[in-house]
């Protein structure tokens, strides 16, 4: 609300109007429900607040030094509700609809409410129906200019083109909720029993492909994060969460990588919640040699290694070299930093060890 409308407030309520932004968390110490809405109201003991705009986890206030009747809050929330409802030129009814559930959905993350369940007020719940596939798009470039609502949507639909929702979420980022019938449209053979690993590999080609599409229409850098199909009217709060964490986590170990998959960065999240100085004292004790990992030709073949499950002759295929040419390689580790990473508690220990390493040095 612009100074000039608080000040024709004050007029009209003979009280001081101001404006102010405050938490969900200290709406709700002020007495106010756990998920307000536009219009709603908090009597103190000398002032009313109503919220004016619902913006994440902030909220847009007025603060009216008075005590209002029923009526006089019913009227004054249907008059900003009214003004809020103006459509903005350009924007869809559906794109209305999509930022009020992704601010839903930004409040409940930001409270920690994992479980919580779409509610019927939003508009869109019943277009969340069973087996959606979750992504979370996060552009990097936010220098540059963000694609609007309308395009995105427009060119994510060219790629995944049936019962496709895009959910705005923070700035920069987006949700996309697809039909998971994706799965079996991108399965070449057109069997519709999909084993899991091989739905993890339809996902992952997925993300590949929405990747390339929007950095080419855009250009800059995006990260996606995709999960599972899921029921989203009852986890898509856990699931943002989820995919959020992933695309941090991929970002932190894995720098490069623009494609984040929940089912390969467990370990990740487990040494993610290590403090740093414990992190940074086991890998100086742990290390034989300190500066094994400056080698980059060492942390290249290593990192192919672990990726082909610490297989010699498939690793020696992707990194187009002979096999006793990584077998030196190999020998050259276990000589100068006394682990071999053939044996399996030695493959455990430098597969920490590198993980770790890669987050400490760029402290």
């Amino acid at each position: 609300m612009n100074k000039t409308r608080l000040q024709q407030l004050g007029q009209l309520l003979n009280a001081s109007v101001v404006s102010k932004v405050i938490t969900g968390a200290e709406w709700e110490r002020e007495g106010g429900k756990k998920h307000p809405e536009v219009g709603d109201t908090v009597q103190l003991k000398k002032v009313c607040l109503m919220v004016t705009r619902v913006n994440g986890s902030e909220l847009h206030c007025i603060e009216m030094g008075a005590v209002l009747s029923p009526l006089e809050k019913q009227l004054l929330g249907w008059a900003i509700q009214q003004g809020g409802a103006r459509p903005v030129s350009g924007t869809s009814d559906l794109e209305r609809q999509a930022r009020r559930l992704g601010e839903w959905i930004q409040q409940s993350v930001t409270a920690g409410e994992w479980r919580a369940e779409v509610p019927d007020r939003m508009e869109l719940r019943n277009r969340l129906f069973d087996g959606m596939v979750p992504f979370v798009v996060l552009f990097e470039q936010v220098e540059e200019k963000e694609p609007a609502y309308s395009e995105l949507e427009k060119t994510i639909r060219t790629f995944i083109a049936d019962d496709t929702l895009l959910i705005p979420l923070r700035e920069h980022e987006w949700l996309i909720l697809s039909s998971d019938r994706v799965l079996t449209e991108a399965e070449s053979d057109g069997d519709e029993v999909l084993g899991h690993e091989e739905t993890k590999e339809i996902l992952s080609t997925l993300a590949q492909g929405l990747h390339q599409l929007i950095t080419g229409e855009w250009g800059g850098e995006c990260h996606i994060a995709v999960g599972d199909p899921i029921v989203p009217s009852e986890s898509v709060v856990r699931t943002v969460g989820t995919l959020r964490e992933t695309i941090f986590l991929g970002r932190k170990f894995h720098m490069g990588m623009q494609i984040h998959l929940p089912w390969l960065v467990h370990l990740e999240r487990l040494l993610s919640g290590i403090p740093e100085t414990v992190r940074s004292r086991f890998v100086e004790e742990m290390m034989g040699r300190p500066d094994l990992f400056t080698d980059s030709e060492t942390v290249s073949t290593l990192d192919a290694f672990f990726s082909m499950d610490c297989n010699v002759s498939e690793t020696a295929k992707k990194l187009y070299i002979h096999r006793n040419t990584l077998l030196y390689r190999l020998d050259k580790i276990k000589n100068e930093a006394g682990l071999d990473v053939r044996s399996f508690n030695d493959a455990v220990l430098v597969r920490i060890l590198l993980l770790l390493y890669k987050v400490t040095k760029r402290k």
